[in-house]
């Protein structure tokens, strides 16, 4: 791919893809993020106000189905009795203009896809989202590493998940690796369905191969089981389909499952634990950062390992030894749901958090010496997970008509499941298996897996 065929409308989304990367700054109290949702939006207007942007049909069901959630959105909006939490950084209006605004985006970028493919070709756009998640990726590296050789790490501008700076460093806890994000799982969550992407590029080109171990390094110090286990996974899927539908043993698919534990293994020479502060500065320092005795649980003593191979795959045996309930936040939405009445049209985008908000307050309060400790006062939470989203905010129409999608979407990649559809398979399902345990909003790269899906398939 040579910079010289880039476009102007092509070059500005992959800037826009660029700065959702960019999660935990912000300029004028404006998150980057933020701004390059709205480039997606800027850039499609101008497209459609030019006409150089085909009407597309083949995406005609989910465009219902946004419009569906906006609708919803805004008919609850009006009504909306509730006010925001103490501690939220958002008006009301702010805060529901900007999910409107991301499901607006989230139909723009399906489009810009297969438009971009349709002036370009697949594999174009393909190593542009690779390229992208890679130098995200040395970002992250360097963001990493700057703790362990007394760099200077990137200056965060914008506010963490708490509401205030992001808690990287932490008195006994382990150093993981957050990048250009607020948390490291959101580094985990938006690297990781370009790794599928990346290993089909290897088939045609192997130094992809060697480029690989760039984003999985930068995965696997996240330490974040979420895009771990879901690499693993699907690929372990993708190797037993491929099996299945072509009767033999395709041991690409094994490599990026090596080089996972190749790189946990390689990860163990950079762990590293930050000690204790000294007692004289804590007040005011909160508790998380001068409490070595809050790692007390069995999760959190494997999680806090030196050791990354150990911090990973033990914390995996502890969760698959409980269950899927292992994962806390699946037992609190089972537990919430299981003692609500059934939502039909649901309480709109982000209305939903703030009516759960009381309700999650109370669910995972803890008593520590008679006091009881909430873990998110005061603030808008999340339900780190995409599908109970959906259900809070548009009922049980919204996430039927969301699973419908992948049932056809699905239907589709595996109707001739080619080289292209294997990874495409393979990164659609990481995507939708990760917003089990993170995401509670449709991504952009769910939406471009949609614009890869849609043209692979109108070609054949």
């Amino acid at each position: 791919m040579k910079i010289k065929n880039l476009n102007l409308p092509l070059l500005i989304f992959a800037i826009a893809f660029f700065l959702e990367g960019l999660d935990a700054f912000s300029i004028a109290k404006i998150p980057l993020s933020w701004i390059g949702i709205l480039a997606y939006v800027f850039i499609f207007i101008y497209l459609k106000f030019t006409k150089k942007m085909e009407y597309i049909f083949d995406i005609t069901f989910i465009k219902y189905f946004l419009y569906y959630l906006i609708f919803v959105t805004i008919i609850r909006a009006i009504t909306f009795d509730l006010n925001m939490p103490e501690y939220a950084s958002t008006s009301l209006a702010e805060y529901i203009g900007l999910r409107l605004l991301k499901i607006l985006s989230f139909y723009t970028i399906i489009s810009l896809t297969i438009h971009f493919i349709k002036k370009k070709n697949i594999d174009y756009v393909i190593k542009l989202f690779a390229y992208m998640a890679v130098f995200i990726s040395l970002l992250s590296l360097y963001s990493y590493f700057s703790y362990i050789f007394d760099w200077t790490d990137f200056s965060r501008t914008r506010a963490g998940t708490g509401g205030w700076s992001q808690p990287i460093r932490r008195a006994c806890s382990i150093l993981r690796n957050y990048g250009t994000f607020r948390e490291p799982s959101f580094l985990a969550v938006w690297v990781t369905p370009a790794i599928p992407l990346i290993f089909y590029l290897a088939r045609k080109s192997k130094i992809w191969y060697l480029i690989s171990l760039i984003p999985i390094l930068s995965l696997v110090l996240t330490r974040s089981l979420t895009g771990i286990i879901s690499v693993l996974f699907v690929f372990s899927i993708a190797i037993l389909l491929d099996f299945y539908k072509n009767k033999t043993f395709n041991f690409l698919l094994v490599l990026p499952i090596l080089f996972i534990f190749l790189m946990t293994i390689f990860g163990n020479n950079f762990g590293y634990k930050f000690p204790a502060l000294d007692p004289s500065m804590c007040p005011p320092e909160s508790a998380d950062k001068c409490d070595c005795s809050i790692y007390d649980n069995e999760q959190d003593i494997a999680k806090n390992s030196s050791n990354v191979y150990q911090s990973v795959f033990n914390r995996i045996s502890i969760i698959a030894s409980g269950g899927i309930g292992g994962f806390e936040n699946i037992d609190i939405l089972s537990q919430y749901i299981g003692n609500s009445n059934l939502k039909i049209f649901g309480d709109g985008l982000g209305l939903s958090n703030i009516r759960y908000s009381p309700e999650f307050a109370e669910i995972t309060k803890q008593t520590k010496d008679g006091q009881a400790i909430y873990r998110n006062p005061g603030q808008v939470v999340s339900f780190n997970n995409l599908y109970a989203s959906l259900y809070f905010s548009g009922g049980i129409i919204a996430l039927l008509m969301f699973l419908i999608i992948l049932r056809n979407t699905f239907k589709q990649l595996l109707k001739n499941y080619l080289i292209l559809d294997t990874y495409l398979f393979i990164g659609f399902l990481s995507i939708l298996l990760m917003f089990f345990f993170q995401a509670e909003e449709l991504s952009s790269q769910l939406a471009i897996y949609f614009g890869l899906i849609t043209m692979k398939m109108s070609h054949e």
